[in-house]
Formats: structure tokens, C-alpha cells, sequence
């Protein structure tokens, strides 16, 4: 055995070996599929010395001409032994339908005497006719040319086709062998789910939120094997609602599954979510004998707790008057449905709710003022919606007295403010009573002033803003204890900010020296609680938190003093030049996906010189192969 190494352009270092047989290497030539041999019982049924590689072709073609390749040597070492052939021939493909009557060409270049037909390498038992007399009761027919007549094909005539035919000094040559698909349409496709086949005529699937899904296809029959394939397609209703579609909500995985007859796939969704709600899975079979797909599909029915939607009129941030008109107006989104009931401090409304939602106050009062909710019955249990402060403005003139407040009630637990994020929200300070708002510092504990006014107003509000905000009382009293007591009862608001992920930067130029080390780092902020965050790298490699290819190492998820808010970071131990490009951040959560961008630029040090050109810049490719052929592959298939 020899070895040696090619080197091809733009493929590298291809390391060649050469096997030498037991004899010299006489001749590469193109010839018909020629084995010459004795043609008697013993070598009938013999397919040693011949290696075959075969290649479909296009269902409406059939492959013609000689695509053979011979090898030759000679024992030249004195034994006295015939040649040795080994012919790699590309076999000729050809299509039928059932029933139909086939001629197979025995395509040979010799004036023979007698021929055999060969079908997966065993004889057929043929009879022999002339152009005007047919064999009753035989299906495999031979004439004087060594064509074989197949009357009535047979499925089970699939398969490969091979003519030897003997001439008048007793040695055979065996024609071109021919591929045989017998076409058999696939039956109507089927869906499964845990292994139960689905009613046809109920394909309305109920599944919950959050769950995973598999959905297996099947079909029976089809020759040759047919082609699965899957679409999943949302809603109308959530290509309205949700003009941001979580890329999730599309990433449908295809599974084939292997077996002997017809064809299964399976999809799989990871996590149904609400957008899948009336979403259409449909399983799409293709086989070359159909003139249009057959077709299978199910209704996602998902089934999701309650959201609430919580507006008023007039509109959040209007200062409430005593005597003017307001409505408050609740809405649920759920599957099934359910129907929102206001409630007033965790009692029954002072108005009469209406079925739809609202609550009129047709001239509000100062008693009016308090904490509203709405809270629904569902099937999956009960729920509620985030407290509401209603705070109704009254003359100064007007005498009230000052509300008694219960500690307990007015914490941070038991008084909540939910505003959408770039909203905005307008805090006061409870009527009657003086003071100024203040903040809970998370990292001190402290609290910061913010305002020496009893109204506070937040406009385009962030989630950085989120968080604690007390009304406390001045107090000029140098006592502790009547300090503290000021702290105790003081006002406490919890500003909620939600709305969909949002990155900082989301757009960076980053510039690292090649050899050095990198480190992307970045901030983002999410309300509803993210649930998915990954990193895109300048070749397209997908990294998340904790997992490390190479020198490459993506940190874990850390929190942030903000609430809601966290730091994300992907560190490159060694950059290079191939390092440059865009690296992408994405984070996902239940309101959208969001994404922030890293243009890296890598520069060469002042002292770097390039003069490591070599091993490092190359891919070399081992392979135990012959020559010929890899020459012949690598030049001429593109």
C-alpha cells in the first residue's frame, strides 16, 4: 500500500492511498458491464467480483447509455490465474404501474445463444415465445433477442433487473442492470397523538398552554417511499392581536420516523402557546404517482388561563374629579372564555357592573376612591388582576376628614400600580392628608426624595422606574420613635411597569485587538418574566447562558439592582480577525422578542506580523481512497 498527498485548491490537503492488489495495475478503460465467466449452474447465482453503485433518477426519465467503470489486472506472478474484473456499473432506472405490460432490453453487444434474467440476483423462470405466439399462463416472457415481456407487472416486481447471456464459446456477459419501481400510489394520510389515531371528523384538539405537543402522520403504502412534510400556519385572529409573533410560536420540528412499508413524521412544538389558539397543523404527503398532495390537518383548541385589561375613561393619568363622569372597563382573554366581576377593596363594586365589563359612575364621590380589581372564574381556577387605585379629587373648601388608614393595607403588598412601559401614571398622595413622594433606594435601603409635591407624575416610563414609592409626612420632630412612626404609616405605591423585553444597549460598535480578550455585556429588562435568552454569534452558532464552545463562553443570567432588569454576557477568550461580525442578542418573554445588536470590529496590534501562514489556515481532509476516484468526484461534481 502507497500513500501520497494532493493538494487541490480550494480544498486542501487530501492524503491519498493507493492499494495495490496482489497483482500490477494494467488498464483503466470504459467498457459495457463485461464479466467473462463460465455460464453454468455454479456461478448463476454468484455476484462475487461485481460492486454496483447506483443513482435514481427523475420519475419522468430513464437513464440510458453505458456508465460503467473496468478495472483489469492480470496475475502476472506466475499462478497461472484468470484476470480479475471489478466493474462498478450505474444500473438503468425505470418506472411502471401496476398492470401495465414491460419490456426489459437485454443489452448486449455479442451474438449470444442463450440468456438468463436475474431479479436481486436470482433466476427468473421465463418461457420462451416468438413475435407471433404468445405463453399462456406466464407472466416473465423471453424472445429471440434475450428481451424479457413482464405481462401484468406486479408490485412485487420492484426491485433490480439483470440480463447475463452466454455465446457460442461458452463464456457470458451480463448487460447493464436496470432498477425497477413498480409506482404505487400512498393512501390517504392519518394523525396521531400519543399513539391514538384522531377522529377524521373532529380534528378540533384541545391542548393547554404552555404544554408540549407531538403530532405524528402516517401513511400507508406508496411505492416509492413517499415524502412527509409539515406546515403550521396561526390564526387570523393572532395575526391581529399580536403583530409581533414570537419566533417560538413558528418553530415547528420535523422528526422523520424510519419504517418498512409507507411513510411517519412527527412535529413537534417545544411549547403551545396562546398565539397557537385556532393555529392549523397540517401534514402534506408528495409522491410522483399524484397529481396533486394529499393532506391531513388538525384546529388547535389552546387553552389558556385569564389576561386582563384593565382601561378608563377618561384615560389613565387625567386627574379625577369629584362629580365628573368615569368608567372603568375590564376585559379577559381566555380560553374558554370567562367573565371579568369588578370588586372594590375585595368587596362588591358601589356601582351596578354591566355584562360587558364596565362600571359607570355617572358623577363619582369622594368615597368612591379605592382599590379596584377584577377578577374572573375559570376553568383552569380562579383569577385576578393586578389592584387599581381609583383616587377621586375633591374641593379643598370641602370638609373631610382624614381617612383612617390601616398599616397593614396601605404596604407595599397591598397597593399596586400596573402601567405599560413608555406609559405614563400620575401618584397621589391620599386626600387630606400632607406630604411627599419618596423612593426605596434597592441597593441602600434608603429612600430617595423625588418630588416635594403630593402629586407625582411619571411619563414614558422605563422599567428602571418600577419599584417602591412612599408619600411620607414632614415631620419636624427630632424624636426616633415619632420618626419611624411617620415611616410606618406612610403611603406605599408599587409602580408595576410591563410591556415587551427591552435590550441596552440595543445597537453597539465594538472594537477588540486581535489575540486579546472580548467581553460583550449587556442589560436587559423584561416584565412579564423572560423565558428564553440567547446568543447569535458571527457564524450563526446559537450560544446560551452557561454553555461554552471552543473559547467561547456565555455567562449566566445575573440580576440587576432594577427590578424586572438583568445582565447578560458572552466572553471571546482570543479574538481574530474571523471573529469579526455581528453578534446578536435575543430575549424573549411572553409579550414579545426583542433583540440587541454587536457589530465587532478586530484590529490588528501594532506589533503583529502575519508570518504564520500554514497548517493553521487550512483544512486538511483524510480519506482511504483510489486516486481515480477522488480526482474524478472533486473535478467533476460541482
Amino acid at each position: 500500500m502507497k500513500s501520497m498527498s494532493l493538494e487541490i485548491p480550494w480544498i486542501g490537503t487530501v492524503a491519498i492511498v493507493v492499494l495495490t492488489l496482489s497483482v500490477p495495475l494494467l488498464d483503466i478503460v470504459d467498457a459495457k458491464s463485461h464479466i467473462r465467466h463460465l455460464h453454468n449452474n455454479n456461478n448463476n447465482n454468484n455476484n462475487n467480483g461485481r460492486a454496483t453503485y447506483q443513482r435514481s433518477t427523475r420519475a419522468d426519465k430513464v437513464s440510458s447509455g453505458s456508465s460503467t467503470k473496468r478495472v483489469v489486472t492480470s496475475n502476472g506472478g506466475g499462478g497461472g490465474g484468470e484476470d480479475v474484473s471489478l466493474v462498478v456499473t450505474t444500473a438503468m432506472q425505470v418506472y411502471s404501474n401496476q398492470h401495465e405490460q414491460l419490456t426489459l432490453q437485454c443489452d448486449v453487444n455479442i451474438n449470444f445463444t442463450t440468456s438468463i434474467w436475474l431479479k436481486d440476483g436470482q433466476i427468473v423462470q421465463t418461457v420462451l415465445i416468438d413475435n407471433s405466439k404468445r405463453a399462456s399462463g406466464h407472466r416473465f416472457l423471453v424472445d429471440n433477442a434475450g428481451d424479457l415481456l413482464v405481462d401484468t407487472v406486479r408490485l412485487e416486481d420492484d426491485g433490480r433487473w439483470q440480463c447475463e447471456a452466454e455465446d457460442a464459446q461458452g463464456f457470458v456477459v451480463a448487460a447493464r442492470p436496470i432498477h425497477l419501481t413498480v409506482l404505487d400510489p400512498p393512501k390517504k394520510p392519518y394523525l396521531l397523538i400519543d399513539n391514538r389515531i384522531l377522529d377524521p371528523g373532529n380534528l378540533f384538539i384541545p391542548v393547554k398552554e404552555n404544554s408540549e405537543l407531538t403530532v405524528s402522520c402516517v401513511v400507508d403504502g406508496g411505492n416509492p417511499k413517499p415524502t412527509l412534510t409539515w406546515d403550521l400556519s396561526l390564526g387570523s385572529l393572532a395575526l391581529l392581536d399580536a403583530p409581533e409573533i414570537p419566533y417560538q410560536a413558528l418553530n415547528l420540528t420535523e422528526v422523520p420516523r424510519e419504517q418498512s412499508a409507507g411513510a411517519r413524521s412527527e412535529a413537534h412544538l417545544d411549547r403551545v402557546l396562546r398565539a397557537h389558539h385556532n393555529a392549523t397543523i397540517s401534514c402534506v404527503v408528495h409522491h410522483m404517482t399524484l397529481k396533486s398532495s394529499l393532506n391531513v390537518s388538525l384546529l388547535l383548541d389552546v387553552q389558556y388561563t385569564p389576561s386582563f385589561a384593565i382601561s378608563r375613561e377618561p384615560g389613565f393619568g387625567f386627574p379625577i374629579r369629584e362629580g365628573m363622569p368615569v368608567s372603568l372597563k375590564c376585559e379577559v382573554d381566555s380560553n374558554p372564555r370567562s367573565a371579568p366581576v369588578w370588586q372594590k377593596d375585595d368587596t362588591s363594586p358601589p356601582v351596578q357592573q354591566t355584562p360587558d365589563g364596565f362600571l359607570n359612575f355617572t358623577a363619582i364621590r369622594r368615597e368612591h376612591s379605592g382599590w379596584y380589581k377584577c377578577v374572573s372564574r375559570h376553568l383552569l381556577g380562579r383569577f385576578s388582576s393586578i389592584g387599581y387605585f381609583l383616587n377621586v379629587r375633591y374641593e379643598p373648601g370641602d370638609v373631610t376628614p382624614e381617612p383612617d388608614f390601616d398599616v397593614g393595607e396601605l404596604s407595599s403588598t397591598g397597593r399596586q400600580v400596573e402601567v405599560a412601559l413608555g406609559g405614563a401614571v400620575q401618584l397621589q398622595c391620599p386626600a387630606g392628608s400632607i406630604g411627599c413622594w419618596t423612593r426605596l433606594n434597592s441597593d441602600t435601603g434608603g429612600l430617595d426624595p423625588i418630588g416635594a409635591s403630593q402629586d407625582l407624575k411619571l411619563e414614558q416610563i422605563v422599567y428602571q422606574e418600577a419599584g417602591e414609592y412612599k408619600c411620607i409626612a414632614p415631620t419636624q420632630d427630632t424624636d426616633k420613635k415619632k420618626k419611624l412612626d411617620s415611616l410606618r404609616n406612610s403611603y406605599s405605591v408599587q409602580v408595576l411597569v410591563k410591556g415587551k423585553p427591552v435590550v441596552y444597549p440595543n445597537n453597539q460598535t465594538v472594537t477588540a485587538v486581535n489575540g486579546q480578550e472580548l467581553v460583550l455585556t449587556v442589560e436587559f429588562c423584561a416584565n412579564p418574566v423572560y423565558n428564553k435568552v440567547i446568543w447569535i454569534t458571527s457564524t450563526s452558532r446559537v450560544v446560551r447562558p452557561g454553555e461554552v464552545y471552543d473559547t467561547m463562553y456565555a455567562h449566566e443570567i445575573t440580576n440587576t439592582t432594577a427590578p424586572n432588569c438583568h445582565n447578560a454576557a458572552l466572553t471571546l477568550k482570543t479574538v481574530s480577525v474571523s471573529d469579526s461580525g455581528e453578534y446578536g442578542f435575543l430575549v424573549r418573554s411572553p409579550n414579545g422578542l426583542t433583540e440587541g445588536i454587536f457589530n465587532v470590529n478586530v484590529t490588528q496590534a501594532s506589533e503583529y506580523t502575519n508570518n504564520k501562514a500554514g497548517p493553521q489556515c487550512c483544512h486538511t481532509i483524510h480519506a482511504t481512497i483510489y486516486i481515480m476516484y477522488v480526482i474524478q468526484y472533486y473535478y467533476f461534481n460541482d
